[in-house]
């Protein structure tokens, strides 16, 4: 229940409109108290009430909506060109960093909620004889005055969010979070044994294809309890799937008909794939951002180093976290599902391949990779090790392939041979050193 209730709350929180309407709902209850607030000034009026004749309110509620009508579709508009110069430079998986961004829809809701208190308040204030809804008039007021300094605050911030530098360190947080979330403290949790290897099994197929969002382990865990069996996942979260594709195999074969419909609705997917439970989504929007920048059309290769540094500091994070859990047991301490997790190679193979092979014959990248590479390996443990290893040996032959210029060449080889020295002779262990 729990990971399809963050798989809500994640498309909620990615989403324009779940703020603004909140915010709205606000204004409309402030919009109603504020009518129905009886407030008697008499003949002095406070200085910062509204002093105006009732004959004269409507009127002025009306510029004040046309105003905010006309500053809101601005925004909008700003909003829209913003979100499409992203998509076209930087990709469009990025447009959701943009939607999920607080700043921008606490802008939006406050453009919004305002227009719909003024029209409340305008619609409540007709009729009203000569009674003067100073308050409503005046929060009404205070809205729009905020609404202006709030237009100012919002460009500059979009102006700012645009800037990749900027996108690539957001990004690299959200990465960092993941990391802390869905990877345990080292030891934390150590592997337990599955019972039953020759028992025979039977395999649960999926019936909708598309990515796999989240899986709710838990439910099959007690599920699986139950019964006494033992449900191995072969699919992970992130993952495309095709319909009729094995999502997991039970053991054993008679438990199959109890835990077909469990294993199934245990699989939340989707069209799209989420950073719930998947730990290379956030590296995948990295990558993204290096491989557009390192396209003919853009050839920015100051934003894929942007891109390589990030990452390169992630991977060091998850360095000094432990293993995904892939073995999770019940009350009585017994393996009851086995899942598909995603590895330290793996995290580096999504970090690393498809910027090597775009920028195959960019000098600048390939140096860079190896020495961020090279600073990894230098604090890696023996099981992290092979990972980085393979990725230098990768560069290298990259850069012997596309690299036109034998001095270049010459560089990388060096910079890889001073890594693999200062690693092999280096006592410094993520252990020692702080997370």
């Amino acid at each position: 229940m729990i990971p399809r209730l963050l798989t809500i709350w994640d498309n909620i929180r990615t989403s324009l409109w779940a703020l603004p309407l909140a915010m709205v709902v606000i204004a409309s209850g402030l919009a109603i108290l504020a009518l129905n607030a009886n407030l008697d000034v008499g003949n002095d009026p406070v200085w910062f009430l509204y002093s105006g004749s009732a004959s004269q309110a409507p009127q002025f509620l009306g510029n004040l909506v046309s105003a905010m009508i006309t500053m809101a579709t601005v925004a909008i508009s700003i909003t829209m060109v913003v979100l499409t110069l992203a998509a076209q430079q930087l990709g469009p998986r990025l447009i959701r960093n943009f939607m999920s961004d607080r700043q921008t829809q606490a802008s939006l809701g406050l453009f919004v909620s305002t227009v719909v208190y003024l029209l409340l308040v305008l619609r409540g204030i007709y009729g009203d004889g000569d009674r003067v809804a100073n308050l409503a008039i005046t929060v009404g007021t205070a809205l729009v005055l905020a609404s202006i300094a709030g237009l100012l605050v919002f460009v500059h911030h979009l102006a700012r969010a645009i800037i990749a530098d900027n996108i690539i360190d957001r990004v690299g947080e959200s990465l960092d979070r993941d990391i802390v979330r869905l990877l345990p403290e080292k030891d934390a949790d150590g592997p337990r044994p599955i019972p039953g290897d020759d028992i025979p099994s039977a395999t649960v197929p999926l019936v909708s294809g598309g990515y796999v969002q989240a899986i709710d382990i838990d439910s099959l865990v007690l599920r699986a309890a139950e019964i006494n069996a033992l449900i191995e996942l072969q699919i992970r979260a992130g993952q495309h799937a095709l319909t009729g594709s094995v999502l997991a195999r039970v053991t054993p074969r008679n438990a199959l008909d109890s835990l077909v419909e469990p294993v199934q609705s245990a699989f939340i997917v989707g069209r799209t794939r989420t950073a719930v439970q998947d730990l290379e989504f956030s590296v995948h929007q990295l990558v993204e951002v290096a491989l557009r920048a390192l396209s003919p059309g853009i050839n920015d290769p100051f934003t894929a180093i942007a891109v390589l540094d990030r990452l390169t500091q992630s991977l060091r994070l998850a360095m000094t976290r432990g293993a995904a859990r892939s073995r999770f047991a019940d009350d009585r301490n017994i393996v009851r599902v086995v899942a598909s997790i995603s590895t330290f190679q793996g995290l580096t193979d999504a970090a690393f391949n498809q910027i090597r092979q775009a920028a195959s014959t960019n000098p600048a990248i390939l140096i860079r990779m190896a020495d961020n590479i090279g600073q990894l390996l230098r604090q890696a443990e023996d099981t992290q090790a092979p990972a980085l290893e393979k990725h230098l040996r990768l560069v290298v032959n990259a850069g012997s392939r596309g690299i036109a210029d034998e001095d270049d060449r010459n560089d990388l080889k060096a910079i890889v041979d001073a890594a693999r020295r200062t690693a092999a002779d280096s006592a410094i262990r993520p252990e020692a050193l702080p997370g």
